[in-house]
């Protein structure tokens, strides 16, 4: 039987114990486990749901999942159906650039609304290499080989050293609940194609 272990998070140093904090929760596992564990430690904390309405009733569903989460948890939820679609044709934008762009001015607007001092999200190390890898593909600069940072601004990434793997782990030993994401199977998104077909091979090695 493996032993049971607690996910440890990283705050900056400079990050006040009493911050206000608003946690981007899409339902999937990675957010569910930093929200858990936010929970866990009692950190005073609000959710923020993006439903991009791309995947029809899914959709739907993640957002009803993420409401009644946080109903139980006692957690203040705050969610918004966006028209990613419109707003990619009008901006001549990929959908997925659509998507990034309006979560962020949500997450902006409500920070300035409510007074949230910092943003969390639930990006890790296999996040990490996926975008190392796409911006070497693309020819970046120094600073798109340094990858996602641990903060940016009021953004906090606080699981940006574990894996995927320690974190799918995590929930599993918690017996936690998530909404799986079947887009993410697919490899039309370069990103995809990386997490699916290139990185496993590589980690193997």
């Amino acid at each position: 039987m493996k032993k049971k272990t607690a996910l440890s998070l990283v705050f900056p140093a400079a990050c006040p114990p009493d911050s206000k904090f608003l946690l981007a929760l899409s339902g999937g596992v990675d957010s569910m486990v930093l929200a858990h564990r936010l929970v866990e430690l009692g950190v005073d904390f609000a959710v923020a749901h993006c439903n991009f309405q791309l995947r029809d009733t899914a959709s739907h569903q993640d957002e009803a999942f993420v409401k009644q989460w946080a109903d139980n948890q006692g957690v203040r939820c705050f969610s918004v159906r966006l028209a990613t679609n419109t707003y990619a044709d009008h901006h001549h934008l990929s959908i997925q650039m659509a998507a990034r762009a309006l979560r962020y001015q949500w997450f902006d607007h409500l920070c300035n609304l409510y007074g949230f001092d910092y943003v969390l999200t639930a990006h890790h190390l296999d996040d990490q290499m996926e975008t190392f890898l796409i911006n070497s593909f693309r020819g970046t600069g120094l600073k798109g080989l340094l990858g996602i940072p641990a903060q940016h601004k009021n953004y906090i990434r606080p699981m940006l050293h574990l894996t995927k793997a320690e974190v799918v782990n995590y929930a599993n030993q918690k017996q936690l609940l998530w909404r799986e994401d079947a887009s993410n199977q697919s490899n039309h998104y370069l990103r995809n194609h990386l997490r699916n077909r290139a990185i496993p091979p590589l980690l193997e090695a």
